[in-house]
């Protein structure tokens, strides 16, 4: 078998839209629109609520991807996370990051999943809370940094399974942006 081979023979994932997932978003800013993009590509998620501080500028975001009957009329993600009609099985935190830690932590209190959009928090000691809220709730917490998910990510992954490159016993890896630090809106949001 060549590497060829590998993308000729790709499995077609068949995704069961019977259980429909249920998701809020937590801050509707720029970061935010990469979530919804993503979340309205997959045929199994229901986008139901959004909660941002800035007064109607959740049902803004939702109107301008066309989203209907998201419900938005929260002051606060807490507001949102204690309306138990929504039933969410998970939020995206997509806040500004010094509210990533509050955020995800009082989501997974409320037993709820957690995408948490990168960088995680701003500090060590929130990140030990976050785990710690993590596993007292039984909950998943997912960082929104996972390469491991990228086509060309999961196409190596199936190369390097198959045996084809023998016993990979090293890999060197790198990363980097080719554009900079992100300055949405003429700021940027490592500053502070």
């Amino acid at each position: 078998m060549g590497l060829d081979d590998f993308k000729q023979n790709q499995e077609k994932q068949v995704i069961d839209t019977n259980r429909r997932m249920r998701v809020g978003i937590i801050g509707t800013g720029w970061i935010a629109e990469s979530h919804i993009k993503s979340y309205l590509k997959q045929p199994d998620v229901d986008i139901v609520a959004g909660a941002d501080l800035i007064p109607g500028k959740a049902k803004k975001f939702f109107e301008k991807f066309g989203v209907e009957g998201v419900k938005t009329d929260y002051a606060s993600h807490k507001e949102m996370l204690a309306d138990k009609s929504l039933n969410l099985d998970c939020v995206s935190v997509c806040t500004y990051n010094r509210q990533h830690a509050p955020c995800a932590i009082d989501s997974l209190m409320a037993g709820i999943n957690v995408l948490l959009e990168k960088p995680m928090c701003v500090t060590l000691e929130e990140a030990v809370e976050i785990l710690k809220a993590e596993k007292a709730s039984g909950k998943v917490l997912s960082i929104g940094f996972q390469p491991r998910f990228d086509n060309n990510m999961k196409m190596i992954k199936k190369i390097v399974e198959s045996g084809e490159l023998g016993d990979v016993y090293y890999i060197q890896t790198g990363g980097g942006r080719r554009r900079g630090i992100p300055t949405p809106y003429g700021t940027t949001f490592i500053e502070k």
